[in-house]
């Protein structure tokens, strides 16, 4: 199933956004939440993922990224 499954947004843009999840694919998931100051990005396939830190602009989340563009240059993406 090639597709958008289900998205799930809890909070709203006045008080805040606690949770944002993307479901796709047969099987595939983006999760992003906020708590206690903190913004993390779950992001994974069936039962498994990684989870990092995207609370600060050079960050976890930064360095990661970072690593797969160099690892899957095929995939890199970048703004214009």
């Amino acid at each position: 199933m090639a597709k958008i499954r289900a998205v799930v947004v809890e909070g709203d843009r006045d008080r805040g956004y606690q949770r944002v999840q993307v479901l796709f694919g047969t099987n595939s998931f983006i999760e992003i939440t906020e708590n206690d100051g903190k913004v993390m990005c779950l992001l994974g396939a069936h039962a498994g993922g990684v989870e990092v830190d995207g609370s600060e602009a050079k960050g976890e989340f930064s360095q990661f990224v970072n690593e797969l563009m160099e690892r899957h240059p095929e995939s890199v993406w970048k703004e214009v």
